[in-house]
Order: C-alpha cells, then sequence, then structure tokens
C-alpha cells in the first residue's frame, strides 16, 4: 500500500489518543481543540440515552461530569483500531478529603481523522463508590456494563495483578457476553475459576481465585 494512504488511520489514531488524554487529565481546552465543531456524541448513561450535537455540548457535558475540583487518577486504556473507528477508554478515580473515593468507567467508539474526533458512541458505568479494601482475602468488583470488548479484560487483569496469591475477586457484570468471556481469560492467565452464578436482576456473578504465578 502506498505510504500515503496511511495517514488518515494513523492520523486518527493520534486524534484519538490526544481526545482520551485530554479527558484523563480533564483538559477541556485540548477537548475542544481535537474535537470537529460539529461533532456529535451519543452516550449511555445510567439513566438512559444522551445525544449531543456540537463539540461545545461535548466539552460541557464532560465537564459537567469531571469538573468538580477533586483529586483525580486515571487508567487510560489503551486506543485500539476496529475497522476504520478507534476504541478508547478510560478509569478515574476521584478523591476528596472526607468521602469515599469514587471511580467511573467509561469507553467508547471514535469516528476520527485529519486530526479531528467528529463522533463518538460512549458507554459509562456511571460512579459508584469504591468498595473498602478487603481484610477477609474476598474483593468486589462491580464492573457495571462494562464488557471485555471494551475494558473489562483489561480492569480484570489489573485488579488480580494487585491480589495476593489465594485471594478471590467476585466480579458482577450486566455484559451478557462476559460470562462466556471472563472465565477463559482467567483461566489463560493461571487462575481458578470458581463459579459463575446467574443473579435475580440479570446481571451475572463470576469468582475467581488468584494463581499462584
Amino acid at each position: 500500500m502506498p505510504k500515503g494512504r496511511l495517514w488518515p488511520l494513523v492520523s486518527g489514531k493520534r486524534s484519538a489518543e490526544v481526545f482520551r488524554d485530554a479527558v484523563c487529565a480533564r483538559d477541556f481546552a485540548a477537548l475542544d481543540g481535537v474535537l470537529a465543531r460539529d461533532a456529535d456524541m451519543r452516550a449511555l448513561l445510567p439513566g438512559g440515552l444522551r445525544e449531543y450535537q456540537s463539540a461545545a455540548e461535548v466539552v460541557a457535558v464532560f465537564r459537567s461530569w469531571f469538573d468538580d475540583g477533586s483529586r483525580i487518577s486515571a487508567d487510560a486504556f489503551p486506543v485500539e483500531t476496529v475497522g476504520t473507528r478507534y476504541r478508547v477508554g478510560w478509569r478515574l478515580r476521584f478523591e476528596e478529603d472526607g468521602c469515599p473515593a469514587r471511580v467511573v468507567v467509561q469507553t467508547a467508539v471514535v469516528d476520527a481523522e485529519a486530526g479531528r474526533v467528529y463522533g463518538l458512541d460512549l458507554l459509562c458505568t456511571g460512579f459508584a463508590e469504591e468498595s473498602p479494601a478487603s481484610t477477609s482475602g474476598i474483593h468486589e468488583f462491580d464492573a457495571g456494563q462494562l464488557g471485555c470488548a471494551d475494558g473489562l479484560a483489561g480492569e480484570f487483569r489489573r485488579r488480580m495483578s494487585a491480589l495476593p496469591s489465594g485471594d478471590v475477586l467476585r466480579v458482577g457484570t450486566r455484559d451478557p457476553a462476559a460470562k462466556e468471556d471472563l472465565p477463559p481469560l482467567a483461566r489463560l492467565l493461571g487462575h481458578r475459576v470458581l463459579g459463575v452464578e446467574a443473579r435475580p436482576d440479570g446481571s451475572t456473578l463470576i469468582t475467581v481465585e488468584r494463581g499462584n504465578e
């Protein structure tokens, strides 16, 4: 393939990275700068589907979510090419004095080229209080709607790697595919799957014991 024909993909991926990094840094000027003026976003939130029709609206909603003055730490997921689009994601942890830490995970499939992001479909877990550190060897992870294709696999690996050998992680997920995808991944990583349980609310509880590797 001629070198010049690779440029739209390279440029688009870099734009997706800039978009992701701007969100993680809460750099709303950079976020505005990478968005096309008529950029649109469809966001599936815990309260339902929301649509935004311009860069100004997209920046304003990210500002309303994240510009609250709290301290944050961010885990950025790698950008992946999906056909002519790009999958991006991040996990943000918010801390305020005297309050439990809150976490939110978001993933998005982005349309980008020529240095601009012009559309995205976003999935948001919503904000949740971070579970306190377990002293019993059993740890809880409410993954919400997050699936293996959009960030659950990476977050699962990160959490399992932080556990001592023999500790147990209980993963609650509302993604229907996770019950097929997550147990094989756990076994591949050397962990022991203790159970896969359908819960009355339609979610799945996957219980995994940390291996010795």
